[in-house]
């Protein structure tokens, strides 16, 4: 009966797939992973490197703890039966050749007796080899199993996909720094199916890995006592900001092949976590280029290593490059390598705003992060469903830090519906959000936002700029496929309430006025304006609200029809109620977080709720005529619409109870199909309403005959006291240029005046392209033509 406790495969880690190549040397073959997946595989130093450091652990392991099977992948080039795998893929791997020897030979030749080694030729490891008998013993057993190797999305998976069904009782897992693939994109998306879909835990970290296996991991101190070529004496560290022996150790690893290394300490990167900017001499007296090192806990380091590395090939020349790793106990480190940055004065984004009020320069930067860098990432967006509250991540379980933090700023128990914030300034108080609403309060139904892969958790302490401005980004934990207004919401927080030192309460009241400023944007699509408000006197709020306008300017490109503020509110409050836990913060600025945080529950609350029911927004006020019949015009999104989760019966329900009589559609035969209300020309029969379509293009405009059809149409049925709804799809562009095309031809308004009071009743993104404010213009200018000729 076998004693261990654990297996861990290796899968064709042989010289053939993953030996290591110079940047431009041509690939052996077609099955090896190439020169960036092979250098990931085994490190720059191969001794040092993930998969020596794995075996090297395996091999010191007890035997009675841990099973090692090596799966080669052999052939006979004589074999017929070969011959059309060898030719189609080259010749690899063949039998007793160099390029069939594990990348770890000499523990194969010293521990000969340690390992089993299963020759396999095939796609599936189990056909005509003996990989079922070496694993008879342990059928029906629950061990622990580690897969590591190549390739991901076909060797890796295949074995896992067969250990999995054939022995259920295998609890199997995969370090994902010790499996390659052709690509990093791939072999992302082949470790994501693992998980989905056959549930292989997937570990970033090496050393979680191990524990996962035996509760050991590799030994670093070892290699430290051994290679290390700079001593502690030879580390200057920053005096200011002193680090634990474990991160000594940490840095003497990383720099062993140094004769010195000096390290300064950089702002940023989460609790626990230590940022700092490396200057070092090599053994031969030469200055090598610089690198940040970041060191934290280990899992979540190994973490931040895996997110960066799904986006490291997008990010170009200007991404830093990960160059090495370690782990040690609880902690753990990434090496970033920039080889363009300039030594120098090194300092974060946050810190050169506060120096300069160069706007040119501070746009510059975000020119460069948002366009340059991150604008790669967010090119390949695409619009899907998103939940916002989920992916902000509202729950109700948060309620009670959120009052600890509330009465810890205001002093005392806030048990009201009200906080008094200032003398004077009340608010509604957002404990009763988080204990109250969330546990009702939900998002109608997902609806369609822009994702992309994001940075995360962008602040201006993880932009850094070297000393002629070159701009670099880093800390790349939280780094997913997300919301892609996510970087820019959390800089203009940190830009609000961290960079903006506002520390009376004249300044707070002020401020005030900005978070009143800025959470009124009706249109994402319609940038802020550059020239600061008047209501604005104050230079830091005035510099804030100027950078916050260059970071909005950003929002059409990225956002392109999803232009409702909603998304905006829930990530901005997300932030400012965080902002509460911040030790960054003074006390002033953390009351105006509070402040705004109130400003957004506000609009969130009223969004949901009006979202439950069909909105619909009818004309304000009396026309120009002195006629209150506008206010019988109404405009709405499409009525039962699927993708926003509506009921086509209860959107009936809700116009017959605003007592609507006729009904103007202006989507196309398609839009019904692709909305799912497929039916409803016919249920608008059904319920009596008098009806008049108007098919035309998303964003485009209908001929001037039949426009001007439709408001005959219009005012026959206003005269009869009818009640209109008019509605496209979004209730917007469309709809809002027929209601002000009502309004120019029958209330003799301007273009402009009536543009403005369709905006005032529904949106200010009503009448949304540029083509149809040029086409209402136009249709003033024939009208009054018209009238002149009369």
């Amino acid at each position: 009966m076998p004693k261990e406790e654990a297996i861990l495969f290796t899968q064709c880690l042989q010289n053939d797939f993953t030996a290591l190549l110079d940047k431009y040397d041509p690939i052996p073959n077609a099955l090896h992973v190439g020169y960036a997946e092979s250098n990931r595989l085994l490190g720059e130093m191969t001794e040092h490197g993930p998969v020596y450091s794995l075996i090297d652990w395996a091999y010191q392991t007890d035997p009675n703890r841990l099973k090692i099977i090596h799966i080669r992948d052999w052939h006979d080039p004589s074999s017929p039966n070969q011959k059309d795998h060898l030719r189609q893929f080259g010749d690899h791997c063949l039998k007793n050749s160099k390029g069939a020897e594990f990348v770890f030979q000499p523990w194969i030749q010293d521990f000969s007796d340690r390992h089993s080694i299963v020759n396999a030729s095939g796609l599936n490891d189990f056909v005509d080899t003996d990989l079922e008998t070496v694993l008879h013993p342990y059928k029906g057993k629950k061990l622990k199993v580690g897969i590591t190797g190549v390739w991901t999305e076909a060797k890796v998976t295949f074995l896992a996909y067969d250990l999995k069904t054939r022995y259920p009782e295998f609890d199997i897992a995969v370090c994902s720094a010790l499996t390659a693939s052709s690509s990093l994109s791939m072999h992302f998306i082949a470790l994501d199916q693992l998980k989905q879909v056959l549930g292989i835990q997937i570990f970033p970290s090496i050393g979680a890995f191990t524990e996962f296996l035996t509760g050991s991991q590799p030994d670093l101190e070892k290699k430290i006592t051994t290679h290390s070529r700079v001593s502690s004496n030879h580390l200057k560290l920053d005096p200011e900001y002193p680090i634990s022996d474990a991160d000594k150790n940490i840095l003497l690893y990383l720099f062993r092949d140094c004769k010195e290394a000096e390290f300064k300490t950089l702002d940023g990167g989460f609790s626990g976590n230590v940022v700092l900017k490396s200057t070092s001499v090599d053994v031969l007296g030469h200055t090598q280029v610089p690198c940040v090192v970041k060191i934290g806990n280990r899992d979540l380091i190994a973490k931040e290593r895996t997110s960066f590395e799904r986006i490291q090939e997008v990010l170009g020349n200007n991404a830093p490059s990960i160059v090495d790793f370690c782990e040690l106990g609880e902690r753990g480190a990434i090496k970033y390598r920039y080889a363009a940055m300039l030594d120098g004065n090194v300092r974060t984004f946050q810190k050169m705003y506060g120096s300069s009020d160069d706007f040119e320069k501070i746009d510059n930067v975000i020119n460069i992060v948002f366009k340059q860098q991150l604008g790669r990432l967010y090119q390949a967006g695409s619009s899907e469903k998103l939940n916002l509250l989920e992916y902000y991540d509202f729950q109700s379980k948060y309620a009670k830090s959120v009052r600890t933090r509330v009465e810890g700023l205001l002093g005392g128990l806030q048990t009201g519906n009200t906080i008094e914030i200032l003398r004077g300034v009340s608010a509604p108080n957002p404990c009763i959000f988080y204990e109250k609403d969330l546990t009702v309060l939900k998002e109608y139904n997902a609806i369609n936002h822009n994702l992309a892969y994001v940075h995360g958790d962008l602040n201006g302490a993880n932009i850094i700029l070297d000393a002629q401005d070159n701009v670099w980004m880093i800390d790349f934990f939280h780094t997913h496929r997300g919301h892609i207004l996510r970087d820019l919401l959390k800089l203009e927080n940190d830009i609000l309430y961290i960079f903006t030192k506002i520390e009376t309460e004249e300044e707070l009241k002020e401020a005030m006025e900005l978070t009143r400023i800025l959470t009124s944007q009706e249109d994402l699509g319609v940038p802020l304006s550059f020239d600061v408000p008047f209501l604005l006197s104050n230079p830091k709020l005035r510099k804030a609200y100027r950078v916050i306008a260059k970071l909005r300017s950003l929002y059409p490109t990225l956002i392109k029809m999803d232009r409702d503020p909603y998304q905006t509110h829930v990530g901005l409050l997300r932030y400012a109620m965080h902002t509460l836990s911040f030790d960054e913060s003074n006390e002033v600025q953390r009351k105006w977080a509070l402040f705004t945080g109130t400003v957004l529950i506000d609009k969130i609350r009223e969004y949901i709720q009006k979202s439950k029911t069909l909105r619909i927004d009818f004309l304000k006020g009396e026309g120009k005529n002195n006629s209150e019949l506008i206010q019988n015009i109404g405009l709405t999104i499409l009525p039962g619409r699927k993708d926003r989760g509506r009921s086509l019966s209860d959107d009936i329900k809700e116009m017959k109870k605003q007592k609507v009589t006729h009904v103007i559609s202006l989507i196309t035969e398609q839009e019904y199909t692709e909305y799912g209300v497929p039916e409803m020309k016919k249920e608008y029969a059904n319920a009596g309403f008098a009806t008049f379509y108007l098919p035309t293009l998303d964003q485009r405009v209908p001929t001037l005959h039949s426009f001007h059809e439709t408001i005959k149409w219009m005012e026959k049925a206003l005269q009869q006291k009818g009640k209109i709804l008019i509605h496209c799809v979004g209730g917007l562009g469309r709809s809002g240029t027929l209601a002000a095309g009502y309004l120019i031809g029958k209330e003799k308004m301007t273009a402009k005046e009536a543009i403005q009071k369709v905006r005032e009743s529904r949106s200010e993104r009503a009448v949304e392209s540029r083509e149809q404010e040029k086409y209402l213009n136009e249709f003033e200018k024939e009208f009054q033509e018209n009238k002149q000729t009369e």
